[in-house]
Parts: C-alpha cells; sequence; structure tokens
C-alpha cells in the first residue's frame, strides 16, 4: 500500500549541490524522482547527511533543501531532499 502524501514523477539530469558547513563543497548527482514538495537524487557524497541544509541548482528549479535520509546501496547513496 502506497503511503506518500504526494505524487512523484521520474526525474533525470544533474543536480549541483552545494554544502557550505563544511567548508566550501559542490557535487553532482542524478536527479531520480521529483514531488512538489522536494526531490531524490543518487550521489557518491559521504558528506550527505539527514539534516543538513544544502543549496542545490537543477534544470527546472533552485534553492535551499534539507537532506531528509539517505540510502547506502554498495558505495552508491540516495537521498531524499525537502525544499525549503
Amino acid at each position: 500500500m502506497e503511503r506518500r502524501r504526494e505524487k512523484r514523477a521520474p526525474g533525470s539530469g544533474i543536480v549541483e549541490i552545494a554544502i557550505s558547513n563544511t567548508g566550501p563543497l559542490t557535487i553532482q548527482a542524478a536527479l531520480v524522482e521529483t514531488s512538489a514538495s522536494g526531490f531524490r537524487a543518487s550521489h557518491d557524497c559521504q558528506a550527505l547527511e539527514p539534516g543538513l541544509a544544502v543549496s542545490f541548482t537543477r534544470e527546472d528549479l533552485s534553492g535551499r533543501a534539507r537532506v531528509m535520509w539517505t540510502h547506502i546501496l554498495n558505495v552508491r547513496r540516495t537521498s531524499g531532499f525537502l525544499v525549503l
């Protein structure tokens, strides 16, 4: 049974994510899916931990987001972001 509150749409392309609390760091992640209030992206950055506020830029949107969760499969990570 689906428990998500918002409809998801498949995503594609690159999301640039900037982290400033540990010194300037910008990573490129693969956009996996989008929703009205957030997005999911695949990356290999260990610094993206739940609770971290970041800046992001993707093809159709830019702004601030918070990392809500991160799952790790092998060395690849997938994180869910809430747009602030």
